[in-house]
């Protein structure tokens, strides 16, 4: 057994009045030389943003980023032209390509709590892509299902890496089987809310366990659970 496992205590800090933070890897003034991504995966970033502010326009290139939306909305405009408002259950996709620059503000009626998910692509460049898809009518229910993936299969957003996000809602006392990857790619399972226990390895709210072997896993629910597993190449 070859995992690692990092404590939501652990993560990095950053509170700026309307915006509250926690870094899984390091961000902004959040430095550790120690948690600079997992392999393709180079930022989860916890963010609470109060209503009606956000990030005024900044620029990104060679980024793939995704934001899942868990409360309120988000307002996206960009200098590709791009606008949308993502709201609770939808995943927002931007591929920074050759450069882009964007914003992102909540709505003026609530806070927005969102995941922001950073992939190195694998290939830079490009012109700046954006979509948006709402998984609120998918069925998470003991099983995984694909929000982001290479291929776009089973109506994930396409994104350009090899590697996949999944989601999973499961009941307590349920087991789902942590699905196996290729050969030297990686598995992060990213407890969202709940608790569960994987191979005897106990995980609490935002807690995750990074896995870089070809064992079984399994996951079990020890309360009613909400995950996050990434496929991500380790090179």
């Amino acid at each position: 057994m070859s995992c690692k496992i990092h404590r939501a205590a652990e993560r990095g800090i950053a509170e700026h009045g309307w915006l509250h933070s926690r870094f899984s890897y390091s961000f902004a003034e959040y430095r550790n030389l120690n948690r600079m991504g997992f392999g393709a995966l180079r930022v989860i970033n916890d963010d609470v943003i109060e209503a009606g502010s956000g990030f005024g326009m900044h620029p990104h290139q060679n980024m793939e980023i995704i934001s899942i939306v868990t409360k309120g909305t988000l307002e996206h405009k960009d200098s590709a032209g791009n606008h949308g408002i993502i709201h609770a259950g939808e995943i927002q996709y931007m591929s920074a390509g050759k450069g882009v620059y964007h914003s992102e503000y909540a709505g003026v009626d609530e806070s927005a709590a969102l995941f922001q998910i950073w992939i190195h692509p694998n290939q830079k460049g490009g012109e700046p892509l954006y979509d948006q898809r709402s998984f609120i009518h998918h069925d998470k229910t003991n099983k995984w299902i694909i929000l982001v993936s290479q291929d776009g299969r089973e109506d994930s957003i396409t994104i350009k890496q090899d590697a996949a996000i999944y989601s999973a809602e499961v009941e307590i006392g349920n087991t789902i089987s942590v699905p196996p990857v290729q050969t030297n790619h990686g598995r992060l399972v990213f407890v969202i809310e709940g608790k569960i226990e994987i191979n005897g390895n106990l995980l609490e709210a935002r807690d995750e366990i990074q896995i870089t072997d070809k064992e079984e896993y399994t996951l079990l629910a020890l309360n009613e659970s909400k995950v996050l597993l990434f496929d991500v190449p380790m090179h």
